[in-house]
């Protein structure tokens, strides 16, 4: 995780180089470093699948802009970025004879801890409208798209309360989750100056086929974000 923080730390610093401080002229671009912070939850998950504790994901990168009219109040964003994300939730993740499966503990009193957690490369890609001009920084936006993302590392961590005679897990750390590798999803962020409801939906399985051919119940369950970003000139 400090490897994680330090790349984050030397990504900001590398992009900021980059960032627009031109004088002020009607070639002016929104050239922006964002940081997100999102409460994250799973949807079309099974029956008996339920989170617990705050999941959460912080994300940070830059967006080159692209006016695309005189105004230059409508354009288009290409963006680079990381993400860390943490789900907790009651399906837990085991090898058995070295095969990855799961198994949705019932018992909320069962385990102390059961946490997935993901570190994402991201790439949005936006369509944005906004009030802005060369001489005002405080301005409505509204910007949609789609974002990719790889999951370059992931792990499970799960603590037990209970004994290994219940039968449960005993406390381990698994890494590399069966996930998706490439995640896509809708985007939406809207708001006025530094202040901005952001939205994530997912549009596709967060785990991959050789998972889910093995377990079906849990083949369409998706990520859902929602928090607020801050654009940073």
């Amino acid at each position: 995780m400090l490897k994680f923080w330090n790349f984050i730390l030397f990504l900001l610093f590398f992009i900021s180089s980059y960032a627009q401080y031109d004088e002020l002229d009607d070639n002016y671009r929104e050239d922006q470093i964002y940081f997100g912070v999102f409460y994250n939850s799973l949807i079309n998950s099974p029956s008996n699948f339920n989170q617990n504790k705050f999941s959460s994901s912080i994300s940070l990168g830059f967006i080159r802009d692209i006016p695309l009219n005189r105004e230059r109040n409508f354009g288009l964003g290409l963006g680079l970025g990381l993400s860390t994300s943490s789900y907790h939730n009651n399906l837990n993740i085991s090898v058995d004879d070295n095969n990855l499966e799961y198994l949705t503990i019932q018992e909320v009193d069962a385990f102390n801890k059961n946490k997935w957690a993901l570190n994402e490369i991201e790439f949005p890609f936006e369509i944005r409208w906004r009030t802005s001009n060369p001489e005002n920084y405080k301005f409505w936006r509204i910007y949609f798209g789609i974002k990719t993302s790889y999951i370059f590392s992931s792990k499970s961590v799960y603590e037990s309360t209970a004994s290994e005679s219940s039968g449960l897990i005993r406390n381990e750390k698994i890494r590399d989750l069966p996930f998706n590798k490439f995640q896509t999803g809708f985007t939406l962020n809207a708001g006025n100056n530094t202040w901005n409801l952001g939205l994530y939906l997912g549009l596709q399985s967060l785990f991959n086929d050789d998972f889910i051919k093995k377990n079906q119940l849990i083949k369409n369950i998706n990520q859902f974000k929602v928090g607020l970003v801050f654009y940073i000139f």
